[in-house]
C-alpha cells in the first residue's frame, strides 16, 4: 500500500481529517520531487517517506513534550488564581490574572512584563561592553565606532576580523544568545543550534513586496548557504535541491504576515503557540557577512545595533510569556478569561466564588475582565495594525511633535521627581533621603558604566519594546523620527535626567538589601518585605541575595549569578548527580538574581513614572493601530501616558499603605499620610515649574495667593499630577501651545495635523478668492494672514528650540517677532493682545513681544 492509500485510509478511519491528510500528501510530493533529482523514482520514494517519517515522529514528541509543558503552567496558573488575595484578604481572580500578565507590586509573583524585563537585564548586564562601545554619542546622537560593528559582524560569521575588540564583543553577542535560545527551547521552543549563525533578520515587508517574487529571490539565493539550512525539528539540512520551494515559502510568508499559508477554520486565529515560532527568523543562514549586510541593507530594518538587541528584546518577551503563561500563552490567557468569568458568573448566580463584586460595570463584570484581559495582553505583545502606512504616519507625527513640544519639562520633571521618590521609598520602607548631588553622581560616565554593569536596564537599547517616552508614551514609528524624539528629550535634559534619578533609585534598593544582610527574611521591616513578597520573593531568594554582597558593598543581579555559575541546560534524565546539583544552584540563582531586577525596575516605575502598559491598555482596550479610531486614540494619549500611570500607581499606593492598618479609622489615616505631603510637595513643585516657566518666556512671575489667585494653585497640582495641559484653561481659552480646549482634549497630533492644513491648503484657498467691501476689492489673503500664521506655525512646532527651556524666550522675542514684523501688516496690532492677554492672566510681559525689533518700542 502506498502512503496516499494509507492517508485516505486514516481519513476514513477518522485518525486524521482530510486536511492533514492533503496537508501530508503535499509534503511527500514536494520531497519527492526534490529527491528523484539526483536518484530513480523508487529510491526518491523511499527517502521522501523515511524523511516525512523522521519529521512526524519528531513533531509528535514535541508535541508531546510541549503539551506537558502546557499542563503543568495551567495547573500553576489555576493554584496562583485561586490562593490570591486581595489587600483586604479576600479572593480576587480577575485581579490575580492581570496581575500575571502586568504589576507593579504586591501582587505576590513575578509578571510577564516584570520577567520580561528582568531577562532583558539579565542580557545586557552580560553585553555591558557591546552597549558602552556602540552608545549614541554626541548633538546628533551617532553610534559610536561604527566601523567596527562590520568586524563584529564578521566575527559572528566565523570570519576572523583581525580586530581583538571585535572578537571579544563578538563572543559576548553569541554567549548570550546561546543562552537565550536554550532557555526558549526549555520553555517549549525549539530552535536548531548552527555554528557561526551571525544574526537573525527582520525584514522589510513592504521592500521585500515591491522587489517582486523572482527578483527577491534571484537575489538573495546568491547570498545563502543551503547546505546550512536545516529543518529545526530533525536537523537535516535543506540542500541547493530545496532551495527554491523554500524560498517560495518564505517569499509569501513574509509578504503575506503569514496569511499566504494559513489554513481556514472555524477558530478565531491567532497568533499560535510562541514555542512553535521564531524557527523562520533563523532559517535563512548566510554565506558569510558581507551577504548578511547586504540584504539587511536593501531588506532588512535597521542597523547592526538594532539587529542584535531587538533579537534579544523580542526573545525575552518570548520567554517570559511562556515560563509563566506556557509555550502557547495566548491559550493560557484566553483559559484564564474563561476561569474569571465562570467565577463572575458564580458570583451572580449566589454560589461561593473567588470573583469580588464589582460596584462599577456590575451587570457586565464578566464582559469587562475578559476586555481588560484582552487589552492588557495586546498592549504587551504588541498592538496589531490594520494599516502600517496610516499608522506610521501617524507615529512619526506624535515623534516629529515629542521633539518639538516637551522642552521645558525637565524644569517640572526636576521639580517634582523627588517628591515622588521620597514616597515610593517610604511605601517600600527603604530610607527616604538622598540628595542632588547624588542624582548627579549617577550620570557621570564612571557610575553609570558601573550601575548598567551590574543589571540594571538600559532602555536605550529597547528598540522593539515600544519604548515609553518620558511624558510622551510609546515611541514607534520610523527611525528617523525615533531620531528626532529622543534628541528632542535627550536636549532639552529630560532624558539624562531620567536616567540619573532611575540608576539612584537601582542604587538604593541594592544597597537597602546590602544593609539588612545580616538580617533573615522574617526580621526585615514589614513594608520592606511586603514589597518584596509582592513580586513572589521567599526566604530562599533572601538567603541568596544576601551573600551576593559586590567588591563596592552592593547587592546586585550580576553579583549574584556570579555566585551561582552559568546554567548548562542540561538533561537531568541523563546528568551526573553532582552537575545536577550544580544546574540546580546556577537556576536558583538566576531565579533570585532576575527577582532583584524585576523588583528593582518595577519600583523605578513608581520612583521615576514613565507610563505602564496597564494604564495605557485601559483607555486605548483592544482598538488596533492604523484604524480612524486607533490613531485618533493614540493622538488623544500624547502626553496623558504619564498622568495616568502616575493616578493609577498612586491610588494603589494609597491602598496599600491604608491597608498596613487594618480597619477602622486607622486605615484612612495611614493612606492620607502618605499621599497629603507627596500632593502638596507636587502642587508646591508645579507651582514652582509655572513660575519658572513664566520667566523663561520673559512673563513677571503669577500671583501666588490663594485668596487672590486660587486658580493658581489648582494649576499647579495638576501641573504636579502631570496634566499640566489642562490647567493651562483655568485662566485662558488656549493652553501653552495656542490651541483649544478641544484641540488639547483631541490631542495635540490632531492640533498640528489641523495647523500644517490651514498653513498650507488654507492659505492656497484664501489666495483664490475674492470679496467686495466698500466698494474695494480685497482678497481673502489679507483675512487669512498668512505671514501671522507662518510665525505661529514656527512658534508651536519648530523643533527643540521652540520649546527648549535655554532657548525659547530668545526665539520668540528676537526671530519669531521679527519675522512677524516683517511679514504680518497686523504685527502690531497682535503684539498689543499678546501683552494684553498676558496681563489679563497675571503674567505681564517683562519683555513685550515685538519689543526687541527694529520697528519696537
Amino acid at each position: 500500500m502506498g502512503l496516499k492509500d494509507c492517508l485516505i485510509s486514516a481519513v476514513e478511519q477518522k485518525a486524521i481529517t482530510r486536511e492533514e491528510a492533503s496537508f501530508l500528501a503535499d509534503e511527500f510530493d514536494q520531497r519527492f520531487a526534490q529527491h528523484r533529482l539526483s536518484m530513480g523514482d523508487d529510491l526518491a520514494k523511499a527517502k521522501a517517506r523515511k524523511d516525512l517519517e523522521i519529521q512526524l515522529k519528531a513533531e509528535a514528541a514535541e508535541a508531546r513534550r510541549r503539551a506537558d509543558l502546557t499542563e503543568a503552567r495551567r495547573l500553576g496558573v489555576k493554584g496562583y488564581l485561586q490562593d490570591y488575595r486581595g489587600r483586604d484578604g479576600k479572593p480576587n481572580v480577575f485581579e490575580a490574572a492581570m496581575g500575571l500578565l502586568s504589576h507593579y507590586g504586591f501582587r505576590g509573583a513575578s509578571s510577564v512584563r516584570g520577567k520580561t524585563e528582568a531577562i532583558i537585564i539579565g542580557a545586557q548586564k552580560n553585553l555591558d561592553k557591546v552597549m558602552f562601545a556602540f552608545e549614541r554619542k554626541g548633538l546628533l546622537g551617532k553610534r559610536a565606532n561604527r566601523a567596527l560593528q562590520g568586524d563584529v559582524i564578521k566575527e559572528l560569521h566565523g570570519e576572523a576580523a583581525n580586530d581583538a575588540t571585535a572578537k571579544f564583543l563578538a563572543k559576548s553577542i553569541s554567549q548570550v544568545f546561546e543562552d537565550l535560545r536554550q532557555r526558549f527551547n526549555a520553555a517549549g521552543g525549539a530552535i536548531g543550534k548552527i555554528e557561526n549563525f551571525g544574526l537573525p533578520h527582520t525584514h522589510d515587508r513592504l521592500k521585500v513586496k515591491a522587489a517582486g517574487r523572482d527578483a527577491w529571490k534571484a537575489e538573495i539565493k546568491g547570498l545563502l548557504d543551503p547546505n546550512r539550512m536545516k529543518n529545526p525539528l530533525t536537523g537535516q539540512p535543506l540542500g541547493a535541491a530545496g532551495l527554491d520551494q523554500a524560498l517560495d515559502h518564505v517569499w509569501e510568508s513574509i509578504v503575506s504576515n503569514g496569511r499566504a499559508h494559513l489554513q481556514p477554520s472555524l477558530v478565531r486565529r491567532g497568533q499560535g503557540a510562541i514555542a512553535s515560532q521564531r524557527q523562520e527568523e533563523r532559517f535563512l543562514t548566510f554565506r558569510d557577512a558581507a551577504s548578511w549586510m547586504e540584504y539587511n541593507q536593501k531588506y532588512g530594518k535597521g542597523d547592526v545595533i538594532q539587529a542584535i538587541f531587538g533579537h534579544i528584546n523580542g526573545m525575552a518577551r518570548d520567554i517570559a510569556a511562556m515560563e509563566v503563561l506556557g509555550p502557547n500563552p495566548g491559550a493560557m490567557v484566553e483559559y484564564m478569561k474563561q476561569a474569571v468569568a465562570h467565577e463572575i458568573g458564580k458570583l451572580e448566580t449566589g454560589k461561593p466564588t473567588l470573583a469580588k463584586g464589582a460596584t462599577v460595570f456590575r451587570d457586565s463584570q464578566a464582559a469587562v475582565a475578559q476586555y481588560r484581559l484582552d487589552s492588557l495582553w495586546q498592549a504587551l505583545r504588541g498592538r496589531p495594525e490594520v494599516a502600517s502606512g496610516a499608522a506610521r504616519t501617524t507615529s512619526n507625527i506624535k515623534n516629529v511633535l515629542t521633539g518639538t513640544q516637551l522642552g521645558s519639562t525637565v524644569i517640572l520633571a526636576a521639580a517634582t521627581d523627588p517628591f515622588v521618590a521620597r514616597a515610593a521609598r517610604k511605601l517600600a520602607g527603604l530610607p527616604v533621603t538622598s540628595t542632588i548631588m547624588d542624582m548627579v553622581k549617577m550620570i557621570s560616565k564612571g557610575s553609570r558604566e558601573e550601575i548598567i554593569s551590574s543589571g540594571v536596564m538600559w532602555e536605550e537599547y529597547l528598540h522593539v519594546m515600544n519604548d515609553e517616552l518620558r511624558f510622551a508614551g510609546p515611541a514607534v514609528g520610523s527611525d528617523w523620527s525615533r531620531w528626532v524624539a529622543d534628541r528632542g528629550v535627550t536636549f532639552s535634559g529630560l532624558q539624562p535626567l531620567t536616567v540619573g534619578r532611575k540608576l539612584l533609585e537601582a542604587r538604593a534598593w541594592q544597597k537597602t538589601v546590602a544593609d539588612n544582610s545580616a538580617k533573615t527574611f522574617g526580621q526585615l521591616d514589614r513594608r520592606f518585605r511586603t514589597a518584596l513578597e509582592g513580586f513572589g520573593v521567599t526566604s530562599a531568594h533572601w538567603d541568596i541575595w544576601r551573600q551576593a554582597k559586590d567588591p563596592g558593598g552592593f547587592v546586585t543581579p550580576r553579583q549574584i549569578e556570579l555566585n551561582g555559575g552559568a546554567v548548562q541546560y542540561l538533561d537531568m534524565r541523563q546528568a551526573a548527580p553532582h552537575d545536577i546539583a550544580a544546574e540546580a544552584r546556577a537556576l536558583a540563582h538566576r531565579d533570585a538574581s532576575e527577582k532583584l531586577a524585576e523588583v528593582i525596575n518595577s519600583w523605578s516605575e513608581r520612583s521615576v513614572p514613565s507610563g505602564t502598559p496597564n494604564a495605557r491598555s485601559l483607555v486605548s482596550g483592544k482598538i488596533e493601530r492604523g484604524t480612524v479610531g486607533g490613531e485618533l486614540l493614540d493622538f488623544l494619549l500624547q502626553y496623558k501616558s504619564f498622568g495616568l500611570s502616575f493616578t493609577a500607581l498612586q491610588l494603589e499606593a494609597v491602598g496599600e499603605m491604608a491597608a498596613t492598618r487594618g480597619g477602622g479609622t486607622g486605615w484612612r489615616r495611614s493612606g492620607m499620610a502618605y499621599f497629603a505631603p507627596m500632593a502638596i510637595m507636587l502642587t508646591l513643585g508645579g507651582a514652582a515649574y509655572l513660575q519658572i516657566k513664566s520667566l523663561l518666556d520673559f512673563k513677571h512671575p503669577e500671583d501666588i495667593n490663594p485668596l487672590t489667585n486660587p486658580g493658581f494653585w489648582f494649576r499647579a497640582g495638576i501641573q504636579g499630577g502631570g496634566f499640566g495641559l489642562f490647567g493651562d484653561f483655568v485662566k485662558s481659552t488656549e493652553n501653552r501651545f495656542g490651541q483649544s480646549m478641544l484641540e488639547s482634549l483631541a490631542g495635540p497630533g490632531v492640533a498640528a495635523i489641523g495647523d500644517t492644513l490651514g498653513l498650507t491648503a488654507g492659505t492656497l484657498l484664501a489666495a483664490t478668492r475674492h470679496e467686495t467691501s466698500h466698494g474695494k476689492e480685497k482678497t481673502f489673503m489679507e483675512k487669512a494672514n498668512p505671514g501671522r500664521k507662518l510665525t505661529q506655525y514656527l512658534r508651536r512646532y519648530t523643533p527643540v528650540i521652540a520649546s527648549h527651556w535655554l532657548t525659547r524666550g530668545v526665539y520668540n522675542r528676537l526671530v519669531l517677532d521679527n519675522l512677524q514684523w516683517m511679514l504680518d501688516p497686523q504685527a502690531d496690532k497682535s503684539f498689543k493682545a499678546q501683552i494684553g492677554l498676558a496681563k489679563k492672566n497675571g503674567t505681564p510681559y517683562m519683555v513685550a513681544p515685538g519689543q526687541l525689533t527694529p520697528l519696537g518700542r
